[in-house]
């Protein structure tokens, strides 16, 4: 599988995780910065667990208050230390680094654009330094 193919492959089985520290606590943390917007500034630690949805419904996990969003618009998977980011049928789509996706890996720096706002995927290890 090409390296173009993985990027866009979303696995149907945990990957797993990297190698943790002596004290047992995982050293990977990912955040959402919103770069642009009513909510620029802001920063959404990520769970490691669980799917988040972002959107403009009152009961999606970031809420994000704008026209162009779908009530429903993507949503960000974790498998093992990796994130995956899906469009869930939204109406202006998402774009990762300016180019249109369905579902995507992503890496440290990329910016999403969904609607009018731009948010940044942050991926850090141990004390802080970008992976």
């Amino acid at each position: 599988m090409s390296k173009s193919d993985q990027e866009d492959f979303l696995p149907t089985r945990e990957i797993p995780k990297k190698a943790k520290s002596g004290r047992g606590k995982e050293q990977v943390k990912a955040y959402l910065a919103v770069l642009t917007g009513p909510r620029a500034g802001s920063q959404y630690s990520l769970p490691d667990d669980r799917q988040i949805v972002i959107g403009r419904g009152t009961d999606c996990t970031i809420y994000l208050d704008d026209k162009d969003v779908s009530r429903r618009h993507a949503s960000l998977q974790p498998f093992g230390t990796d994130y995956y980011i899906m469009d869930m049928g939204s109406t202006n789509g998402t774009l990762v680094n300016g180019s249109p996706v369905e579902k995507k890996m992503l890496k440290h720096g990329d910016k999403i654009s969904i609607g009018q706002q731009i948010l940044q995927f942050i991926l850090v290890g141990p004390e802080g330094i970008p992976l």
